[in-house]
């Protein structure tokens, strides 16, 4: 009967330090998320800076190696910087931004 009580014991207390470092890891997960919810993700921003150089390198080529008339360069051009200074202001999120420069990446290789 002695044993029975010891392992009881044992029992509870292992029972209590697990329970303690459940709270532990809990509360620690949550400052993480809380901490990394500002954070954008980092794979769009990559995506996003490989869609500029495209669309840069795009309106610094020459004319001779694509079909783009230099009105339309100037209008992509024009979109590029509007659509960066309205990001770079807060008026529009993340998603909308790389959605955009994508249209304007697609409307680069159809002109």
């Amino acid at each position: 009967m002695d044993y029975f009580y010891l392992f009881m014991i044992a029992g509870l207390g292992l029972v209590f330090v697990i329970l303690q470092f459940d709270k532990q890891q809990r509360s620690r997960v949550n400052l993480l998320l809380k901490n990394a919810n500002d954070v954008q993700p980092l794979l769009m921003k990559r995506c996003m800076d490989q869609k500029i150089s495209k669309i840069s390198a795009g309106l610094s080529a020459d004319t001779c190696h694509m079909n783009i008339r230099n009105d339309a360069k100037q209008k992509i051009g024009a979109n590029l910087q509007q659509i960066a200074d309205e990001y770079h202001a807060g008026k529009i999120s993340l998603p909308v931004y790389n959605d955009k420069l994508g249209e304007l990446l697609e409307n680069l290789g159809n002109k």
